[in-house]
């Protein structure tokens, strides 16, 4: 009986001094998180030089390569994403910064192939010189193809043709994949951004086809920028997926002022 008692009481004394410590390092845990050492280093705009070259460059060269929504088409202000990047940049680090704009409306994957290895071989020196290189192409290939008429037309009478789509996708997959390899060998130091697409007829893809078709997409350039470690995919799916139309300009494709603006807000977040 009596070694029954010593052995509860044991245990009892061992769970009552497991419970102090625990509370004992909860406690110290949270003060050391809400009250931190005086002394300990805290990371300046300095210190983010090392990880961040931009801001360490005297002045920082920007190519911009893709089709109408990297030219800005849409945006009254006619900066377009990237010419709000660069104003963001101009703020945010006191330096130059120069922009070459190639962007050319409606172009598709294998055209930008084209400009790129083509015997002018301007856009490819640029590309080996830039600092930050930001992209968008693929938007046309995949729809281009797809609609009944063009959206400057009548986008409120438009018809998408998503196998037509469906059948475009493996080549422009393919061209995507050599615009993004071959920028990124060109030039391993600067940052590559590609921007994602979104999904402009959302409002006309009742049964999600075109959803699909734009995930895959998506995810394939994504997949394409785990070779490449100074590639990055900015999203944009989501920026427009909710209030679409809030967003888009009256031709119901190319974003409008603020659908630009979240854009560039994106692609600051990558390089902030």
């Amino acid at each position: 009986m009596n070694s029954s008692r010593l052995l509860w009481r044991t245990s009892g004394l061992i769970a009552v001094l497991s419970t102090v410590l625990f509370l004992f390092g909860f406690v110290y845990a949270v003060k050391d998180i809400l009250f931190p050492i005086a002394g300990e280093p805290v990371v300046n705009r300095e210190d983010l030089s090392a990880t961040n070259p931009l801001l360490s460059m005297n002045k920082i060269q920007i190519v911009a390569l893709g089709d109408s929504l990297t030219k800005g088409q849409g945006d009254s202000t006619g900066e377009g994403y990237v010419g709000k990047v660069k104003s963001w940049l101009e703020k945010e680090t006191s330096k130059d910064v120069f922009v070459w704009n190639y962007a050319v409306g409606g172009l598709r994957t294998d055209q930008l192939l084209d400009y790129i290895n083509g015997s002018n071989s301007e856009i490819s020196q640029s590309i080996k010189k830039a600092n930050l290189v930001l992209i968008t192409i693929g938007g046309n290939d995949l729809f281009q193809f797809g609609l009944s008429q063009s959206v400057d037309s009548d986008p409120d009478s438009l018809e998408i043709d998503f196998d037509n789509v469906t059948g475009q996708m493996p080549m422009a997959m393919e061209g995507l994949e050599r615009i993004l390899s071959q920028t990124a060998e060109l030039n391993p130091e600067a940052r590559i951004i590609y921007v994602g697409l979104y999904h402009p007829f959302l409002d006309y893809d009742r049964d999600g086809q075109g959803s699909l078709l734009l995930q895959e997409w998506n995810n394939h350039a994504i997949s394409l920028s785990l070779r490449y470690p100074n590639l990055t995919v900015v999203p944009t799916y989501d920026l427009f997926e909710t209030y679409l139309t809030k967003y888009l300009a009256s031709d119901h494709f190319h974003p409008n002022d603020d659908g630009y603006q979240r854009i560039a807000e994106r692609v600051i977040q990558v390089l902030n």
